[in-house]
């Protein structure tokens, strides 16, 4: 069954998955006028998942652009169809610090996490970009070693002081990947190790210490439950979303919710960009 957005005015990490319309074969961006790195992994990985699929972009010219500039005119090149986006963006946006863009192996990962310190030293806080550059090794591994599938990747960065931003944007760095892989639930059943009634429950298993990795690597086998304790210490959101399920965590605590059934995992990270 297929999953698509259609949106009438943003994709976010707040609006993505209620904008998500099943038994669909089109994706109606045509009204979009915003959309945050969470909107456009997830838009991807919907393409991904979806034979095909028929894409309407958008109609307002700087929201094209845009999407050329996040690296939405590269994916959807690689699928066949990059007609409709500027080959190069009208207007540069530094904000962007990681167009989409797949990671295929473990040096995807090191170039994705270069890319990060490269780009963002100047402007964030030290304890942000470890986070999130561990947080980027960790996703990334458990998306090659779980899903069969590479890992699609964005970063950018949200400064409330351009204005008309969302309310969970403002002065903000996110980081988010997507895979279309069999999901978090299906994974532990196919080891044997742990038995989830259901997607949420698998979200929940992940997330505690020492369960999602079995290799030998200094540099991973927390699972996401280190990622999730740095985030939460610097006043951050993690979002984990794998099949029908998505939890939402903060420091107030967690939110749990049943959306459309999407193929694999998708994570974010939302980070301050200079913690309280």
């Amino acid at each position: 069954m297929s999953v698509l957005p259609r949106c009438d005015s943003s994709l976010t990490i707040a609006t993505f998955d209620v904008s998500l319309v099943s038994k669909t074969s089109e994706c109606d961006l045509t009204r979009l006028k915003f959309i945050d790195a969470y909107g456009l992994v997830g838009t991807a990985c919907a393409l991904r998942a979806t034979e095909n699929a028929i894409l309407s972009l958008p109609t307002a010219t700087k929201t094209r652009s845009h999407l050329s500039t996040m690296g939405f005119r590269d994916f959807i090149a690689d699928m066949g169809n990059a007609t409709g986006l500027p080959a190069k963006p009208t207007a540069d946006n530094p904000d962007v610090v990681v167009p989409l863009r797949p990671a295929k192996d473990s040096g995807g990962a090191q170039v994705l996490s270069n890319l990060l310190w490269e780009q963002l030293t100047d402007h964030v806080a030290p304890q942000v970009l470890n986070a999130l550059s561990e947080g980027v090794w960790e996703m990334v591994g458990n998306v090659l070693e779980h899903s069969g599938t590479d890992a699609l990747i964005m970063g950018q960065v949200y400064r409330g002081s351009r204005g008309g931003l969302p309310p969970d944007h403002d002065d903000r760095v996110q980081v988010v990947i997507g895979d279309t892989g069999r999901g978090i639930r299906e994974s532990f059943l196919a080891t044997g190790a742990y038995a989830p009634a259901d997607d949420i429950d698998a979200i929940e298993i992940a997330l505690e210490y020492l369960v999602t990795s079995v290799v030998d690597d200094p540099g991973r086998g927390q699972g996401l439950f280190t990622t999730m304790e740095q985030v939460l210490e610097m006043q951050g959101r993690m979002v984990i979303r794998s099949g029908s399920a998505r939890v939402s965590i903060t420091e107030a605590g967690r939110e749990r919710d049943l959306v459309p059934y999407l193929p694999g995992v998708i994570v974010a990270l939302s980070l301050p960009l200079y913690p309280g």
